[in-house]
């Protein structure tokens, strides 16, 4: 599976997670939990396609001495592109659980190791 191909598969599963997860949030708790939970799981979603996008769009990129600062400008872009969706967020989403906001952000965001394991199984 060529690079692009699995952080498609990978950013798809973590859709799939976040939309699942914002559901069984609604009858455990609430609709603020729920859409909170969906926030914060977007959250990890977008910056994770950003770096993807960064990482896999130039195929030049790969070359040894270009890897590096792609890598770098990836994480940082990520990095700064969750800062602006997590203030984003706290601003304008009301009322808000943080709570939810970021546990489901941090399950999104370690979802790859666990999806990486379940398909290895498969």
């Amino acid at each position: 599976m060529s690079g692009l191909q699995s952080g498609r598969n990978i950013i798809s599963w973590q859709i799939f997670l976040t939309i699942l997860t914002s559901a069984a949030l609604l009858p455990l708790f609430d609709l603020v939990t729920a859409y909170s939970g969906l926030a914060g799981g977007m959250i990890s979603v977008l910056a994770n396609t950003f770096f993807a996008l960064k990482l896999f769009s130039d195929k030049g990129s790969w070359q040894p001495n270009n890897l590096a600062a792609t890598v770098y400008r990836g994480i940082l872009g990520r990095i700064l592109l969750t800062i602006s969706l997590f203030f984003l967020v706290v601003v304008l989403l009301k009322p808000l659980n943080i709570m939810a906001l970021f546990a489901v952000y941090m399950w999104i965001h370690v979802s790859p190791a666990v999806i990486a394991g379940v398909q290895k199984k498969a």
